[in-house]
């Protein structure tokens, strides 16, 4: 069900969408001499958190004007995937560890319900509390950095569930269950809709939100099962989820890096251009003189015709 919708290429018809870079300056200019129309669309999606290259939304008149993009299109980029998958996994862990935890407070650890509140109650100020300074913390580490420390903060909640089952474990592992949550959450969400326009906003949102309410009621589901087993077997299934969203966010630092490299050193692509057009310059010039020595030929002839007739008069 869920691969259906994200595979699914629907939403053909009119209204007006797409858009160019409306950046201004030699670096926006050295953008456009090296990528076409949609590589600079696919860039400027992409976003650029730390330099903030692409500052302007776009408003395409090109050969797309005629229809939205659709679904497979809007999620073409790795950025996308990796967003929607990012917030999943973040509400999925979130609510697969937070929904065993009271249980295998109280039945397995016999805890009493006061001290399980108060756990729980920390945990849901974690998740957003740091909604007041999150805002901050995406300018300055950027919307990557701000998910991978999510991911971080889901590690260290797991390790400490697995360092003992004291109340202190408990509370650090869901206090840092919490933070994770929200520097994930809102670190992916925001970085889904970066470059789009609202109508591809709205769209792409609707996709992602089927996904994040799906995987968390599969994990709040699953919670039950597995703390019902131990609870160490729901910390141990929620580490592959965070080492694959880690590895995804890796490989999408890896590819920024690479795109800013391209946009940072144009003359990269300038040099190639250039020996191209000093080749093409050569080619010109060689086919130049051989149509001389062509057209000088008949020329020769006629000269050396004309100075044996004279020799023989």
């Amino acid at each position: 069900f869920f691969f259906f919708f994200f595979f699914w290429g629907g939403g053909g018809g009119g209204g007006g969408g797409g858009g160019v870079v409306a950046e201004s300056g030699p670096r926006a200019a050295s953008v456009s001499s090296i990528l076409n129309d949609d590589q600079i669309r696919e860039v400027e999606a992409y976003g650029d958190d730390d330099a903030s290259l692409y500052h302007h939304r776009y408003h395409h008149h090109h050969h797309h004007h005629d229809r939205r993009r659709t679904i497979c299109e809007l999620f073409r980029p790795y950025r996308m995937r990796v967003a929607v998958v990012s917030a999943s996994s973040a509400m999925f862990v979130m609510l697969i560890i937070m929904g065993a935890t009271s249980l295998a407070m109280n039945r397995q650890y016999g805890y009493g319900l006061t001290t399980v509140s108060l756990v729980i109650q920390l945990h849901v100020c974690a998740m957003f509390i740091p909604c007041f300074f999150t805002g901050e913390i995406l300018a300055f580490l950027g919307k990557v950095n701000t998910m991978v420390l999510g991911c971080l903060f889901f590690v260290i909640s797991v390790l400490s569930g697995f360092t003992g089952a004291k109340i202190s474990n408990f509370l650090f592992s869901l206090i840092a269950l919490g933070m994770g949550w929200n520097f994930l959450f809102i670190g992916s969400t925001r970085l889904l809709v970066e470059g789009l326009t609202h109508d591809e906003q709205s769209r792409v949102e609707g996709v992602n939100e089927v996904f994040v309410q799906g995987f968390g009621a599969a994990g709040a589901l699953a919670s039950g099962f597995l703390v019902a087993q131990s609870w160490h077997t729901v910390l141990f299934c929620a580490i592959p989820i965070i080492v694959v969203n880690l590895g995804m966010l890796i490989a999408l630092k890896i590819q920024r890096c690479g795109q800013t490299l391209m946009v940072d050193i144009p003359e990269l692509a300038g040099a190639r251009i250039t020996d191209g057009e000093e080749d093409d310059g050569d080619d010109d010039h060689e086919d130049a003189d051989a149509a001389d020595a062509a057209a000088a030929a008949p020329t020769a002839r006629e000269s050396k015709t004309s100075s044996h007739s004279d020799s023989h008069s």
